[in-house]
């Protein structure tokens, strides 16, 4: 089951489902972003709670997530809150830890709040992310962005793949070593590349996938057994 990063939607992981071999895959858009609507402010949460209650409509008892930056923040909680519904996680690029701030974030923070007390113009504050959205997803957006997942990454007891770009400047590497500390038992990947490196190495990460997914739904089969 993909899950989709911020602004990006099915369409995000289809090249990659399209090569699987023998794994059936489920790809959907979050309320939000392609095609899919949203009439209420959004939290980390009831994304969470959309993908079980898809899960649930649909018949799936449990499945491998797969996700990609903003998707990551959603796959950590579903590990987390929902165990029994889990087999394993691919973190791609992933976002939801705590990032390390410097003097310049807390600078452009003091910069910020004094401009709107003082009145002037803050429309260039955020991230081009947050000034291109409006209304609902504007909100939602400062949720997600503000809800850190190190906590629940903490009590994930599933087999867990974390695959990064080594050049990765939108959640940096160091984000990947910190899932790894957090996440007893999960393995690293570097590939080539930044933020999109699963697009930027399609064969290698559509074979990192598919081995993946095999191998941990070989181990539920063999349990079940």
């Amino acid at each position: 089951m993909f899950l989709h990063g911020w602004g990006g939607g099915a369409v995000s992981f289809l090249s990659v489902a399209r090569g699987l071999r023998g794994i059936n895959s489920l790809l959907f858009d979050f309320r939000g972003f392609g095609n899919s609507r949203c009439d209420k402010v959004m939290t980390l949460e009831d994304y969470v709670r959309d993908v079980i209650s898809l899960m649930d409509e649909i018949g799936i008892e449990k499945a491998v997530f797969v996700g990609h930056s903003f998707g990551c923040r959603v796959g950590a909680l579903i590990a987390a809150y929902y165990p029994g519904r889990t087999v394993g996680l691919i973190f791609t690029d992933g976002a939801g830890l705590k990032p390390r701030r410097g003097i310049r974030y807390y600078f452009k923070v003091f910069s910020y709040k004094l401009k709107k007390r003082l009145g002037a113009d803050v429309s260039d504050a955020g991230s081009p992310d947050y000034r291109e959205l409006d209304g609902v997803m504007k909100r939602t957006f400062v949720n997600v962005v503000n809800r850190y997942t190190d906590k629940e990454c903490k009590s994930i007891k599933h087999p867990v793949l974390v695959v990064w770009g080594r050049d990765d400047e939108d959640t940096p590497p160091y984000m990947a070593k910190r899932f790894c500390r957090l996440i007893r038992g999960s393995a690293l990947v570097f590939l080539e590349g930044g933020h999109f490196c699963y697009l930027q190495n399609l064969a290698q990460y559509t074979a990192i996938v598919e081995k993946f997914v095999s191998g941990v739904w070989y181990g539920v089969d063999r349990r079940g057994a």
